[in-house]
């Protein structure tokens, strides 16, 4: 059975990531370095990540001794570093792990070290590791960081969406795919083929920033009056290669379908915790 390390595990991306591997046999060290500064949301995710095959760690990368020591207990097959609270924090964390992460390689080796977008300029030339640059990615359980969450609660709550241009393009990449490229790389690498440089995971959906709103208002029975100021288009594609060809997959959940599915979610958590409150 092969073990994944998922720092970060009560992140968005973490958790998903997390869950699907572990409906899919693998077991997860999931290491959960935000501390006191993890949101409500994300407490409520590790909550839902209960598995017996699931071992939740409470601890800082930046913590040495304690990473060593849950590394040799271990033995990861695979570890995947995901960005969180700690935004300012993303190379000094990504430094620390690949440096556990060789050290780790000269007793067992991992096949596998997996970030998610760390700036680029300063992994260009990475040859230890797999970086996965992603765009817009949504789906159920995003906090309201995203471009996504805003929009929804923008039509929600009648909320200001500050910085946002109407014209503006959003790459649209569901969650689910998301993860399921992750899945078939770790597959692959499994089967004897090393990975590592910058990829991009594809958007399965390219739309304007108005016209997401509008659909948002569809599918919540809502009326949009959220009404963004225009610019001349902006729309920055990296030249990054994709990893289609290798794996055999790519995005392609609809924006709609998407949409209903996070919507969904988003309706049930607002009337759970509207019942916890009125408890």
């Amino acid at each position: 059975m092969d073990r994944v390390m998922v720092i970060g595990v009560s992140t968005f991306k973490g958790f998903h990531l997390a869950r699907r591997l572990l409906k899919d046999g693998y077991e997860v060290i999931g290491i959960d370095d935000e501390g006191e500064s993890k949101t409500q949301l994300a407490r409520q995710r590790l909550y839902v990540l209960s598995h017996p095959l699931f071992h939740l760690i409470r601890t800082d990368v930046s913590h040495k001794p304690h990473m060593r020591q849950i590394m040799t207990m271990y033995e990861p097959n695979h570890v995947i570093l995901c960005s969180g609270f700690y935004q300012n924090r993303k190379i000094e964390r990504y430094e620390q792990v690949k440096q556990l992460v060789m050290n780790q390689k000269n007793r067992v080796p991992i096949q596998s070290f997996i970030t998610f977008d760390l700036p680029m300029e300063q992994t260009r030339h990475s040859s230890s590791a797999l970086h996965l640059i992603t765009e817009d990615v949504y789906g159920p359980w995003d906090d309201s960081t995203t471009l996504f969450s805003k929009a929804v609660l923008a039509i929600d709550q009648g909320h200001r969406m500050v910085g946002f241009y109407a014209t503006d393009i959003v790459k649209a990449s569901y969650i689910d795919d998301v993860v399921e490229t992750v899945v078939r790389v770790i597959k692959l690498i499994q089967s004897g083929l090393p990975i590592v440089g910058q990829f991009r995971i594809d958007a399965s959906d390219y739309v304007h920033v108005q016209t997401l709103l509008t659909e948002i208002g569809h599918q919540m029975h809502q009326p949009v009056h959220v009404s963004l100021p225009m610019r001349d288009q902006v729309f920055q594609e990296t030249d990054l290669p994709t990893l289609e060809a290798m794996i055999g997959f790519r995005p392609r959940t609809p924006l709609h379908e998407g949409l209903r599915k996070t919507i969904e979610w988003y309706n049930a958590y607002q009337t759970m915790m509207k019942e916890d409150m009125s408890t």
